[in-house]
């Protein structure tokens, strides 16, 4: 059996090396020297910390995109939550140039281009890791998994099920809009299906998934938000039956999300968001000196006042003028935006900003523990937030809203927003109600990965001439001005290297 294609490779059906090789090489079905799967499969459900070098190297690679890390841009999550974000209208790049400066032009969706080549690999990566656990630790009989099996299992399915999630998002246009349309690879760890699985079956697999996920993490009281916990599964499925429409469902998940943390106060809303510790978190990824990619880093490039690309080096995010402009003045938010010479311990110069009028935009949000904490080990060594309760109370209050429960949805924004405006209470009702939702989430979650998907789902108009501190100018030229969500550009094409080595993919996208 040869693997041909770039998505899978590594994994034979029946057949496991006990290492990390990734080779094409031809795969007799059981040569000498290999170990039967049955025999990894008892050997591994008596001793599962054999595995636990499987799991922490998907945890790993998810965060910095593994052996397929290109450049200061694209190294994982991290990287592709920031590319997200600048296909949107939420952030401006003023200066339109160095990296993610082709994602902010719409520019970067080609099937040559590194973005959609190394996320292609990177997301598949973290699949074929999860693969691994799962073909090691499965039960063979059916019987139910126990202890550090269970906790495992349970985490490497909604890894697959994410990673699934973000592939068939990137690839495709939304579940609502076509569910039969052509859409990415599926490999689990019994099946092999090269072709562009239809969207609705990449779907069905996906909640089987995270199905299958919550039912083992459920109640595992597991506390290290290093590792994915029942609140983080449920934390996934509420976003995917947003897409599927099942938004009765997705508020149900979202409330079971909501449970695994509580909501930040005034002085953790404007701690830095750079570590687990913060209440609100119920996921992310604990960096060090060891593991830290510092330049190309998210903190590197979102931090205003550190020694990164969004700082010193001057190429700065800005939050859209538009929005900025629809935060209240008590709104804790507020002070996330703003020039603060009090974080400006490095001196670093903003006179292009001033001289612009553009110091109101520039983001505080995102701040490097090496000038927030005396104990920080070294620059770029911040924990990386994947998720928080606070956007899962969006989630809710617009499942309720979409599934006519305006009234919950009411109470839901009262819950989350009394926290961040002082006295408020949501009275908005129909199209207004919508929209303080929506806007909110937008704020709550600015540089955080989400508005993209928002937007594709909704296929929303976007206008970024509505911010005056976005280069419309640069932007005119390639059609990066205004555009809907559904638009063929909010798609990534199929990698070349994918259609030349995997005969089974015969559609390419738009």
């Amino acid at each position: 059996m040869k693997l041909h294609n770039i998505t899978l490779k590594g994994l034979a059906l029946g057949v496991l090396f006990v290492a990390s090789s990734c080779s094409d090489d031809f795969l007799d079905t059981k040569p000498e020297g290999l170990i039967d799967a049955e025999d990894v499969n008892a050997t591994m459900q008596k001793d599962p910390s054999l595995v636990q070098s499987y799991l922490t190297g998907a945890y790993m690679n998810f965060y910095n995109g593994g052996e397929w890390r290109t450049s200061h841009d694209i190294y994982g999550i991290q990287g592709l939550r920031i590319a997200l974000d600048m296909m949107t209208d939420d952030v401006t790049l003023p200066r339109n140039a160095q990296w993610f400066s082709f994602d902010y032009q719409l520019d970067n969706r080609m099937s040559s281009y590194r973005r959609t080549t190394a996320t292609w690999r990177e997301l598949y990566q973290v699949i074929n890791d999860a693969n691994t656990v799962i073909e090691f630790l499965k039960p063979a009989d059916d019987s139910e998994p126990e202890g550090d099996v269970r906790k495992m299992l349970g985490q490497a399915y909604a890894l697959r099920a994410l990673n699934y999630y973000y592939l068939i998002n990137m690839w495709q246009q939304p579940y609502s809009v076509n569910p039969d349309a052509p859409g990415v690879p599926v490999k689990t760890e019994s099946e092999y299906r090269p072709e562009r699985v239809p969207v609705k079956e990449v779907y069905d697999q996906i909640i089987s998934d995270i199905t299958t996920a919550y039912s083992y993490l459920e109640g595992q009281n597991i506390t290290d938000k290093s590792s994915i916990s029942e609140y983080a599964a449920a934390f996934i499925y509420a976003n995917v039956l947003m897409f599927t429409g099942d938004y009765a469902g997705a508020a149900e998940w979202a409330e079971k999300a909501i449970k695994g943390g509580r909501l930040n106060s005034n002085a953790d809303m404007l701690s830095g968001f750079n570590s687990l510790d913060m209440p609100e978190v119920l996921w992310g990824y604990k960096v060090d000196t060891e593991n830290t990619s510092y330049y190309g880093s998210f903190f590197s490039h979102v931090d205003t006042y550190m020694p990164g690309y969004g700082g010193q080096v001057g190429y700065r995010k800005l939050i859209a003028s538009e929005l900025y402009d629809q935060i209240a003045d008590n709104d804790i938010r507020k002070k996330w935006f703003g020039y603060e010479e009090d974080y400006n311990l490095l001196e670093v110069d903003f006179s292009y900003e001033q001289g612009n009028g553009w110091l109101p935009y520039l983001s505080n949000k995102f701040r490097d523990k090496y000038l927030t904490s005396l104990g920080a080990e070294g620059p770029f060594t911040s924990d990386v937030i994947y998720m928080r309760v606070a956007e899962m109370y969006y989630v809710a209050a617009e499942a309720y809203y979409l599934n006519n429960q305006p009234e919950k949805a009411q109470e839901v924004m009262t819950a989350i927003m009394s926290t961040r405006v002082p006295g408020y209470t949501c009275t908005s009702t129909g199209d207004a109600l919508y929209k303080e939702i929506c806007v909110n989430k937008r704020i709550d979650m600015f540089e955080e990965g989400s508005r993209l998907f928002d937007i594709k789902r909704r296929n929303e108009s976007i206008d970024r001439a509505l911010s005056e501190n976005a280069p419309i100018a640069q932007l005119d030229y390639i059609n990066a001005v205004k555009y809907k969500g559904q638009d063929d550009k909010m798609i990534y094409m199929i990698p070349d290297a994918e259609i030349q080595n995997n005969p089974e993919i015969t559609v390419q996208n738009p």
